[in-house]
C-alpha cells in the first residue's frame, strides 16, 4: 500500500513540474511575441539597407572627413551607419585602421519622442553619432516607387533611398 502512495505522490509531483514547464513556455512565447507586435511602426519602417544619395545629403563638421562607404543598415535595434575616415583618425591609414573604423561604425540606435518622428543613434566613435528627426517620403520615378529617409539634426541632413525590389509596395509615410 505504501508502494502505491509513492508511486501516486511521484506521478503527482511530476504532473506538477510538467504542467509548470508548459505554463512557462507559453508565457515566453506570449512576451516575446508581445515584444515584436509592440515595436513602433517606425521600427518596423525603418529596418532594412539604404544607400546614400549624396546630392542631398549635407554634413557640418568642424573637421576634414572622407566617407569610405555610403550604405547605412538597420537591423534590428542595431545599426551600421557608413564608414567615415577623419583628419584625427591618423590610424585609419592602414588595413587595421580601417576596420577599426567599420566597427566604430556599427552602434544601437532607439525611436525617441512620442511622436515617433525622431530616433538617437548610439554609436559613440562614429561622427554621424546622435538624435535625428526622420522624414519619410516616397516618390514615384518611371513608375517604381523610389523610398526616401531623411535624417537631420543642426549639423547633419543624410538622405538614403531604401533598397527595395522593383514594383514593391512597402507602408511609408
Amino acid at each position: 500500500m505504501t508502494m502505491i502512495l509513492k508511486s501516486i505522490s511521484h506521478l503527482s509531483k511530476t504532473k506538477k513540474l510538467l504542467g509548470l514547464s508548459i505554463i512557462t513556455t507559453i508565457l515566453i512565447l506570449f512576451a516575446c511575441v508581445f515584444q515584436h507586435l509592440s515595436k513602433p511602426k517606425l521600427y518596423k519602417k525603418l529596418q532594412g539597407q539604404y544607400n546614400i544619395l549624396l546630392e542631398e545629403t549635407y554634413i557640418s563638421r568642424s573637421a576634414d572627413f572622407n566617407p569610405l562607404s555610403f550604405t547605412l543598415t538597420f537591423k534590428g535595434s542595431d545599426v551600421e551607419l557608413p564608414t567615415i575616415r577623419s583628419a584625427n583618425d591618423n590610424a585609419a591609414r592602414n588595413y587595421e585602421g580601417i576596420k577599426e573604423l567599420e566597427r566604430n561604425a556599427k552602434g544601437k540606435w532607439k525611436v525617441i519622442g512620442e511622436k515617433e518622428d525622431s530616433i538617437l543613434i548610439d554609436a559613440p566613435k562614429n561622427i554621424l553619432n546622435g538624435k535625428y528627426a526622420v522624414c519619410l517620403q516616397k516618390v514615384e520615378y518611371f513608375h517604381d516607387n523610389i523610398y526616401i529617409l531623411w535624417l537631420e539634426n543642426d549639423s547633419t541632413r543624410l538622405c538614403y533611398s531604401k533598397a527595395v525590389s522593383p514594383k514593391a509596395e512597402i507602408e511609408w509615410e
